[in-house]
């Protein structure tokens, strides 16, 4: 399983990252993850490594979260995305470009796990 994290902050990057990798290495899942700050450079890395699930913040300097959406979903149709945020009010937009889950932060990490299995069923 590929899976990329979108978040302009290293330390959420990082934290993210670390709920992940333990929960795939526990589960005996083989998988990759790529971690980018900006939207612009996901979807340059996309053309590279597509994943199979984004964890995507929306608030990113340069193109936020949900522009960014839109321009993936336009080339990859199938790449499973959730939203990690602070801004609930993003949440309908959601819908338009067919996300998968929306966590709010502060997230907690049973969260993530529950969200994790759930779309590694859909992958």
């Amino acid at each position: 399983m590929e899976i990329a994290i979108c978040d302009d902050e290293r330390k959420l990057r990082a934290g993210l990252r670390k709920v992940i990798e333990t929960k795939l290495q526990l589960d005996g899942i083989e998988y990759g993850i790529q971690e980018y700050e900006s939207g612009e450079e996901l979807l340059a890395g996309m053309e590279k490594i597509l994943p199979d699930l984004l964890f995507l913040d929306i608030e990113m300097s340069g193109r936020n979260g949900m522009e960014t959406a839109r321009e993936l979903r336009r080339k990859y149709k199938d790449t499973i995305i959730v939203f990690v945020t602070a801004y609930p009010d993003f949440v309908f937009q959601g819908y338009e470009v067919h996300s998968f889950h929306y966590i709010l932060k502060p997230y907690k990490e049973e969260k993530i796990k529950e969200v994790l299995d759930k779309a590694m069923e859909e992958a």
